[in-house]
């Protein structure tokens, strides 16, 4: 998973898959580090007076972390299944959703204070992503996308489960700690290279995670699984079972990934 800009046919799967998912989203994903949180209200001088833009809310997951802090929020999701799911748990709240992709949303000019994504800004069209965030960030405002990113390392248990992953074709926000730097270095020359904003701090926390076979397999099904054959499905699963028995669990450790970069 990069900054590179997806297909609008990859999108309209993406929205359907994401949308059929809405109901079990939340269920199986974990929350995102209260680091992460803290790094950008703390580095970015937010207050509960700072206006914050949310690209791609989906079911409200980081939303809802930042909503107790009292930011005026506007919240852009093209999935209205998705939306539905992050108003009921959040009506409370000072939000604002609109049901639009980001490249159609129309905002005013220099008025929000940051822009937030979690695992989401890699779907925004580039040029046009970095300029619209530009325009409608304040002077010396913030762009903090930022994404769970799951390594995998050189032990018998991240092999076996890489040789899962690839035959399955089950690449969801994963990679080889190998190719983790080049990750880091594409991502902030793509942002430096928009010429709108400056060199990224990249801020890191992590996160363990020891799965059953099922847990592992619903992980799975919220994203790269959802749409596949039944057969398929269960074959999957079936290789999980195995792994688990083999190494008492299936172990994890998913980096959260913040780049952090200020409008020049």
């Amino acid at each position: 998973m990069d900054l590179n800009m997806k297909t609008e046919s990859e999108r309209q799967r993406a929205l359907h898959m994401f949308n059929k998912m809405a109901e079990n989203y939340d269920t199986h994903k974990p929350d995102y580090p209260e680091e992460i949180i803290k790094a950008i209200v703390n580095k970015a001088n937010l207050t509960a007076k700072s206006k914050l833009l949310e690209i791609g809310s989906g079911s409200g997951r980081a939303t809802s972390q930042f909503a107790n802090i009292g930011f005026e929020m506007v919240c852009v999701e093209p999935g209205a299944d998705l939306i539905k799911k992050a108003r009921a748990k959040l009506s409370d709240k000072n939000i604002k959703f609109v049901a639009s992709s980001f490249e159609d949303y129309s905002a005013p000019p220099d008025y929000f204070d940051a822009i937030i994504s979690a695992q989401a800004f890699h779907w925004v069209s580039q040029p046009q992503g970095y300029e619209k965030c530009s325009k409608i960030l304040k002077k010396g405002g913030y762009l903090a996308p930022f994404w769970y990113i799951e390594l995998f390392g050189d032990t018998d248990l991240d092999r076996d489960l890489w040789a899962i992953i690839n035959r399955y074709d089950l690449f969801v926000s994963c990679m080889l700690e190998t190719n983790y730097a080049k990750r880091m270095e594409s991502i902030t020359t793509k942002i430096v290279s928009s010429n709108l904003f400056s060199k990224p701090e990249i801020i890191h926390a992590y996160l363990d995670m020891n799965y059953t076979a099922d847990g592992y397999f619903n992980y799975l099904t919220t994203d790269c699984l959802a749409n596949r054959p039944e057969e398929e499905k269960q074959a999957c699963r079936k290789e999980l079972i195995t792994l688990d028995d083999k190494y008492n669990g299936i172990k994890r450790r998913y980096t959260c990934e913040l780049y952090l970069t200020q409008k020049l």
